[in-house]
Order: C-alpha cells, then sequence, then structure tokens
C-alpha cells in the first residue's frame, strides 16, 4: 500500500449524547460546561474535523440506508437517469469517478418522495415507498444530529448558544447526498475517485460506512488517512463557516482514493446559509489586533455564482472564499 495511506489522522471522539441532557432541559449555554467542548475547538482550528459517537441513530437504520443505497445504486441506468438532476439540484448525476443521489433543501423540500418516485416508478411503487420511507427517516434523524452538532460548534466558540443559533443558523437547509464509488477500472491504490476539495458549506456530517478511502490534507500539505469506524459520524467544518468565524475555524481539505474496496458508499449532509443571507462575522470573534476582520460579507448565492464560473478548472475551491477576502 502507498505511503500515503499509511498515515492515519486521530481524530477527536465527541461524545454527542453528554450534550443532549442540557439541550433538553433548555439550557444550551451549559454545553461549554464540558470538556469535550475544548477537543472541539481544538479540532476545528487544526484539522478542520472532528468524530461524533453515541448519536442515537440506531444501527438498523444506518444499515436499512446503506441496503437502500446499494439497491438504487445497481439499478439500469435508464431507472437512475429517470431522476436525472438538473444544475446539481435534486436528483442523480453520473460523474466519471462516482455516482450521486441528490436531495436539496432538507427538511423544506419534497425532494425525497419526488426522487424517489422517479426512480422506483411504476409498477414498483411498494419498493418506492419502502426506499423514501428509510431516506425519510434517516434524513430527520441527521438533521437533528446536525442541530446538536452546530451547537456544540458555537458553544466551543464561546458564544451565546441560544441566540447565535437563532440569528444566523435556524433557517439553515440541508443537502443529503448518497454516493457511490465503484473500484471498476481502478488499478492505482492512490487513484482519485473523488479529488482533493474543501465543502463551500457551513459544515457536512459524514457516514462513510466502514469503507476506507478518506483522507484529509494537514496544513503541511500531508495526505492523512482517515480511518473509518463502525457507527460514527465525521464532522467537517466549510468554507462558509470559515468566513463566520473568521478564519479561527479551518475548512478542512480533503479527498477519497481508491484503496482496495469494491463498491463504496458514503453518505453526506451538507448545512446550508439561506442562500440570500449575508455571511458576516459577528463582531465577537472579530478583534482589532489578534483577529481583525478578514472577509467582506457577501451570500451563499455570490459565492456559488463564482464556483459556477469556475466549474470544470483546477482552482482550488477555497479561492472562491479568497475572492471575499479584505473589507
Amino acid at each position: 500500500m502507498a505511503s500515503s495511506l499509511q498515515n492515519e489522522v486521530h481524530l477527536p471522539l465527541i461524545d454527542i449524547s453528554q450534550f443532549q441532557l442540557e439541550l433538553e432541559r433548555g439550557e444550551p449555554n451549559e454545553l461549554q460546561n464540558h470538556c469535550s467542548v475544548t477537543s472541539v475547538k481544538e479540532a476545528c482550528k487544526e484539522r478542520g474535523m472532528f468524530r461524533l459517537v453515541n448519536h442515537a441513530i440506531p444501527q438498523n437504520l444506518l444499515q436499512h440506508v446503506e441496503s437502500v443505497s446499494h439497491q438504487l445504486f445497481s439499478m439500469p441506468p435508464e431507472a437512475k437517469e429517470r431522476a436525472a438532476a438538473c444544475k446539481a439540484k435534486n436528483g442523480y448525476t453520473k460523474f466519471p469517478t462516482n455516482e450521486v443521489l441528490v436531495f436539496n433543501d432538507l427538511p423544506n423540500s419534497n425532494s425525497i418522495p419526488e426522487v424517489c418516485k422517479k426512480i422506483w416508478s411504476l409498477p414498483d411503487e411498494e419498493t418506492a415507498a419502502i426506499c423514501r420511507e428509510t431516506i425519510e427517516t434517516f434524513a430527520t434523524a441527521i438533521l437533528d444530529l446536525a442541530q446538536t452538532t452546530n451547537k456544540i460548534i458555537l458553544a466551543s466558540l464561546g458564544l451565546d448558544v441560544d441566540t447565535f443559533y437563532r440569528s444566523d443558523f435556524k433557517k439553515n437547509t440541508g443537502n443529503l447526498a448518497i454516493n457511490h464509488y465503484s473500484c471498476e477500472g481502478r488499478i492505482c491504490s492512490e487513484e482519485a475517485a473523488l479529488p482533493p476539495h474543501t465543502d463551500l458549506c457551513c459544515f457536512t456530517i459524514l457516514y462513510q460506512a466502514n469503507q476506507e478511502g478518506l483522507q484529509i490534507r494537514s496544513k503541511e500539505g500531508k495526505w492523512l488517512n482517515v480511518k473509518p469506524l463502525s457507527d460514527s459520524f465525521v464532522v467537517f467544518i466549510g468554507d462558509c463557516l470559515k468566513v463566520w468565524t473568521n478564519g479561527i475555524y479551518h475548512s478542512a481539505d480533503h479527498r477519497v482514493v481508491y484503496s482496495g474496496w469494491k463498491d463504496r458508499i458514503s453518505i453526506a449532509l451538507f448545512i446550508n446559509f439561506l442562500e440570500q443571507k449575508e455571511i458576516w462575522a459577528p463582531a465577537h470573534l472579530v478583534d482589532d489586533e489578534d483577529h481583525k476582520r478578514l472577509y467582506r460579507p457577501f451570500t451563499l448565492s455570490q459565492l456559488l455564482e463564482e464556483f459556477v464560473k469556475s466549474w470544470g478548472s483546477t482552482e482550488p475551491r477555497s479561492m472562491f472564499i479568497d475572492r471575499f477576502a479584505g473589507i
């Protein structure tokens, strides 16, 4: 195995169950009293990643959504193409190295039933109903997990959790992406199944289904292997949250490489600001000496315009954010 796969990053394990009691009591600022909040802060500053355990999403639900995903991607191309996505919106897209099914604007849209109905059309109504229910149940569970994760991130910054969650994050939406990578035609152990990139969103919650291949780039430029851990989720800080924290938190550069798997399924939830919301670091995270304001305000819509303009280029995604640097 190539040397780049021999270097493993050790992500802190954040037991999310210990935070839930304060949230159930309506005391979100008590999250700051947990010792693991310090681990979240250090991880977000240095790696832009941490790992969630004891998340309360049932193991059988994870197994069911994996099974549905494998079933989906094993269907004939014409069935998947019935739900072909338009301009990266809801639906199915085939890329050179992988294929993906996306459900956008959750929980505010009907994308899951609409896409499932297209793929599992008549006479497969019963199958469509089962698959739709599985994906909807999983989506609800991971959106709840994202809400708690969001509040933990705010607590790690030392902010008033309730105030900033309600003002900046409560109306955020999620895009759920089910990814499939195949070993077909792959012979190189370091071949990129997903090229290096940062996520444009606030943060991503990823389930990688016990499959290797995920790597993160260290600040020194070294690729490190993120080992799968059963029944856990990996959280990535995205570009928009990097901006919102005034560069305090690091946007994780990551990729997927072929590492001997036959077929690889991963499921990612991307949490996004509303497209017209102004993204602007709060004054609490800005000062005139150590943390001067790094970015001028912009909207997610403006950021996506820059991304679309550069579609197909080799320019790092971080450059899209850098276009908004300076005041």
